[in-house]
């Protein structure tokens, strides 16, 4: 086992052709099943400290599949901080963790799969699963929640700027130079070990599918070596809340939504609100390690409301009233979910230049860019927001068709099993495509 714990309880759930499952906070497997089994998926998961996009997106994507009639299990790892692991045993599992690697086969012996489904691997579980996966003959998917197998520290971010200086190395030496990960030496070393290892052992040949969710982060894999074909972009989705919100006139504001750390930019959307003309109230939402920060710049504008943490109804309901969702990102996020909730409820977006998170905001017309980093851009921007109430008006029906063409649930579900359906087609499996349809026929006859 990965850790030392009691001895794990044994629970069966009714599904065809599955056996019991262990089930435990280290390893938590629950199957979901409807009327019809189409694909059996295990999803794999590192869990961080941070609640994050990836462990909301592997949620989601679990219901998903479930309330479309496929079969789901799960084997997640607890975040590192939770372990208990000394330095030597935490660095020797991220270049390879054995345990991990034998309790996906026993899953995989049990559950049979057919595809597994890696959310993130790291720092922990390690690449071995995928090693793992291919020995049992099951094809492999992984999503790109970060840059991890770019740049050991996950952001290409470092020292308050865009890093892209292990970008295309096979060794990243500049990461280990400068412990980009956690800030430690030994840390950095054994992430930079382990993706030479599996590199130079082919595990890397052993995933069927890269899933990127830009294009952007696709070619970036690119010139890290990955060859194009082994990559598919699919961005993630959120759900429908239905109705689109109406702003608020009657106190106009602007909203930013996010964890207050320095990479979202929340420094620079506090240094530029003061010069932004009057008549616009600042909500913000979030927490984190500049929390203080927002409370002392609240506390001293009258036109800045420090929300605190929200629920996702309350940050709903906060995004559809607001003029405009403020995304000043500074790094190169995946594809951060704020814009996606923003644009569900047919809010428009003001947003950095950072080509991996505007593009699709420019494309569509549904928002405008700023400089990343710069407050006297956002300013700018701010400002227009101010000026041109009817325009930004006008983009609200445009950010709803934004996100039902690109973020809507449905379409996330059809690109997912079209995934699935060609890697298991490749692999010479039989394909789910006619269980599908099957289903999709039987539930259009029963409407």
């Amino acid at each position: 086992m990965c850790v030392s714990r009691p001895a794990c309880s044994i629970t069966r759930r009714e599904v065809a052709g599955s056996s019991p499952v262990c089930a435990d906070r280290y390893s938590v497997g629950a199957f979901f099943d409807r009327k019809v089994d189409l694909v059996r998926v295990l999803q794999l998961h590192n869990h961080h400290q941070t609640k994050g996009g990836a462990m909301e997106v592997l949620a989601h994507e679990a219901q998903l599949l479930t309330e479309g009639g496929h079969a789901v299990d799960q084997y997640t790892l607890p975040p590192v901080e939770e372990m208990g692991l000394s330095p030597v045993r935490a660095g020797l599992k991220a270049v390879w963790n054995i345990e991990a690697s034998r309790e996906v086969t026993q899953r995989i012996n049990v559950f049979r799969p057919d595809i597994v489904h890696v959310h993130t691997p790291f720092p922990l579980m390690s690449p071995a699963v995928f090693r793992a996966a291919a020995k049992a003959g099951v094809p492999a998917v992984t999503t790109l929640h970060s840059y991890r197998w770019s740049c050991i520290a996950a952001t290409c971010f470092r020292d308050n700027a865009v890093c892209e200086d292990c970008v295309g190395k096979r060794l990243k030496l500049p990461g280990m130079r400068h412990r980009c990960y956690h800030d430690s030496l030994g840390a950095s070393a054994a992430l930079t070990a382990g993706l030479v290892l599996h590199r130079q052992l082919g595990t890397l040949d052993k995933i069927d599918r890269f899933i990127t969710l830009t294009g952007f982060a696709k070619r970036l894999l690119i010139r890290d070596g990955v060859p194009a074909e082994q990559i598919v972009v699919k961005p993630n989705s959120v759900p429908d809340p239905g109705v689109p919100g109406q702003p608020d006139d009657t106190r106009p504001y602007v909203a930013f939504v996010g964890r207050l750390i320095d990479v979202k930019g929340i420094e620079t959307l506090l240094d530029a609100w003061p010069s932004v003309r009057p008549g616009l109230v600042l909500k913000i939402a979030g927490d984190g390690e500049l929390r203080s920060l927002v409370e002392e710049r609240a506390a001293g504008d009258d036109s800045i409301e420090f929300l605190g943490w929200r629920s996702e109804d309350e940050i709903s309901a906060l995004m559809g009233g607001a003029q405009c969702v403020v995304v000043p990102s500074e790094w190169y996020e995946g594809l951060p979910l704020v814009i996606l909730r923003s644009l569900s409820v047919g809010t428009p977006i003001v947003v950095s230049n950072l080509e991996n998170i505007c593009d699709e905001v420019v494309a569509d017309d549904v928002g405008i860019t700023f400089e990343v980093g710069s407050a006297e851009s956002l300013v700018q921007a701010l400002n227009d927001v101010v000026a041109n109430r009817a325009q930004w008006q006008e983009r609200r029906p445009r950010a709803r068709a934004s996100y039902l063409q690109r973020y809507s649930p449905a379409g996330d579900l059809d690109r997912l099993l079209a995934i699935y359906t060609d890697v298991v087609g490749a692999r010479g499996a039989a394909s789910p495509t006619l269980g599908m349809k099957s289903l999709q026929n039987r539930e259009r006859g029963e409407a």
